[in-house]
């Protein structure tokens, strides 16, 4: 696999700051470097055009909702059609699946033990083997971030999402933000299905 790019110390210390809290003003972020304000803005752009950066959520307890948490591992012949799966149950709040192995990991989030049991029946129905679900009661939840700065970073096609493998197609959008593609054509059919 080809790298492109390395992070350094400074590209560390501004993931851990907004891994903490991704609202950081970039003031501040800059103050906690010790790199001026327009060069955070640079560096966190380039992490968004290379995808280390995919975004920023809003953390919320859903158990101050009523929902309770679980966790259910399941086996398939085949892992195709599992993102649609996981959009068709607003329950479902993460997957991690291994198309090797043939297994996988939902975490569920019901206000109604029914629901769990809805889901579960849906999931066998479309030839999952549901092999165990189990009641979450402790969460923990950080960002990874790699220890070294010499931690590399293969930037993703933002249009079709495989590696991209020497120089990006790269085009810049009128924000100032920056796109990379693995090809024209990628480039072309991204544009034609955000106007559509």
């Amino acid at each position: 696999m080809v790298r492109v790019a390395n992070l350094d110390a400074i590209d560390l210390e501004i993931l851990k700051i907004i891994a903490n809290d991704c609202n950081t003003s970039i003031k501040e972020i800059s103050g906690k470097v010790g790199i001026s304000p327009p060069m955070v803005r640079k560096r966190l752009r380039r992490m968004k055009a290379w995808g280390l950066i995919k975004g920023c959520r809003a953390q919320f307890d859903p158990e101050v909702l009523g929902a309770t948490s679980y966790i259910i591992v399941f086996e398939a012949n085949d892992m195709g059609n599992i993102e649609d799966i996981s959009n068709s149950f607003n329950e479902i709040e993460r997957v991690y699946a291994s198309t090797s192995k043939n297994t996988g990991v939902m975490i569920v989030r019901v206000l109604d033990l029914r629901r769990l049991d809805t889901l579960t029946k849906r999931l066998e129905e479309l030839g999952y083997r549901v092999v165990s679900t189990a009641l979450l009661d402790v969460e923990y939840d950080k960002a990874w971030i790699p220890e070294s700065p010499r931690e590399r970073v293969q930037p993703k096609c933002a249009f079709c999402k495989s590696p991209i493998i020497g120089k990006p197609y790269i085009v810049t959008l009128e924000d100032g933000s920056v796109v990379m593609f693995n090809s024209r054509e990628c480039a072309e059919a991204y544009f034609l299905l955000k106007r559509g």
